[in-house]
């Protein structure tokens, strides 16, 4: 249980400072960190770690339906646009507002929206109940956030120079990349022959599962990276991308993605450990946990300096609200 809850709480560490080295690279625009990024993280990092603990991926995926890996596939490349909202959304919020918006969706709507998918009206029943009251309390805390944010964008001295516009821009694209976050829950129900080729083949069921992930991240990273690329061409700065002078850019990239993949990974290794309780208890903690550290992070660059301490009083209830979401949420997921 210990090592379970440690590897858990360093998965969620990870997650939370993934994208601290972002801000390190100079030089590059956001669509050049956030290309190689998902070169490294979505595509090269997740193969590699996928070819050191599942068998061959041909010898796997040749066992499962066509149909399967069609729809796997359709929904990677949901995820792959809801990543890349991601990205955009905390470049223009930044961490201390902008993550803990994305993940507090993530952990309700993610939740909510997949069981109501297949559960129907049952949803409203039982202890499910305890997730619809998560999810309106997360909503609470989201709303909150904002006010906040708006406030705060309402006290600059450039409000009407653009900033006031891109907060708005950046707010809707952190809804919208929170609620495709359930897409993969979703499609996750779907991947059952893959998941059993892959213990079949001799997969430990530890890592089973990252097959999945396999064909998530390989087809959401081809997303990301055809934006980021229809971006470098369309704006005309594709030299930064390949100039001396920023090489030590692809290492902060490479940092991001080894941080960003291996997150999941030690989560899914984490939770195993805990066994049947795994995902009811390790993933509040990996949310809630990621939470806070990026929050932290955030106003540790000074992103809310200068915000009055009423406006910073609000943002603190709303993340309160949005992390007691995350607790109340995983009651519902218990048996009755």
């Amino acid at each position: 249980m210990l090592a379970g809850t440690g590897i858990i709480l360093i998965a969620a560490i990870l997650q939370g400072i993934f994208l601290l080295p972002m801000s390190r690279a100079r030089g590059w625009a956001w669509e050049h960190v956030w290309l190689a990024f998902s070169l490294f993280g979505m595509l090269l990092c997740n193969w590699l770690l996928t070819v050191l603990v599942l068998p061959s991926p041909a010898a796997l995926f040749a066992q499962v339906p066509q149909r399967e890996v069609l729809i796997l596939v359709c929904f990677g490349l949901a995820w792959g646009a809801g990543a890349v909202l991601f990205g955009l959304a905390m470049d223009a919020l930044g961490l201390t507002l902008g993550y803990p918006l994305i993940m507090g969706l993530n952990a309700s709507i993610g939740t909510f929206v997949p069981l109501l998918w297949f559960d129907g009206l049952a949803m409203f029943q039982g202890r499910h109940l305890f997730i619809l009251a998560g999810t309106i309390v997360a909503i609470a805390g989201i709303a909150v956030c904002s006010i906040a944010g708006a406030q705060r964008q309402s006290s600059a001295r450039d409000v009407d120079t653009g900033p006031g516009r891109r907060f708005v821009s950046g707010l809707f694209m952190a809804v919208a990349s929170g609620c495709l976050s359930c897409l993969p829950n979703i499609g996750l129900s779907y991947g059952t022959a893959t998941v059993h080729a892959a213990t079949s083949l001799g997969a430990s069921p530890v890592f089973a599962g990252d097959s999945i992930w396999l064909v998530f991240f390989t087809f959401g990273g081809l997303v990301n990276m055809a934006y980021c690329a229809w971006l470098i061409f369309r704006r005309r700065n594709l030299r930064a991308l390949y100039a001396p002078a920023r090489l030590i850019n692809w290492a902060w990239s490479l940092a991001m993605g080894l941080m960003w993949i291996g997150s999941l990974y030690l989560y899914g290794m984490g939770a195993a450990r805990l066994g049947h309780s795994g995902v009811i208890i390790g993933w509040p903690i990996l949310v809630s946990v990621s939470i806070a550290t990026g929050v932290f992070c955030g106003l540790g660059k000074g992103e809310w300096n200068g915000a009055s301490m009423r406006t910073r009083c609000l943002l603190g209830c709303g993340l309160a609200l949005i992390l007691l979401s995350v607790l109340i949420i995983p009651l519902g997921q218990t048996s009755p």
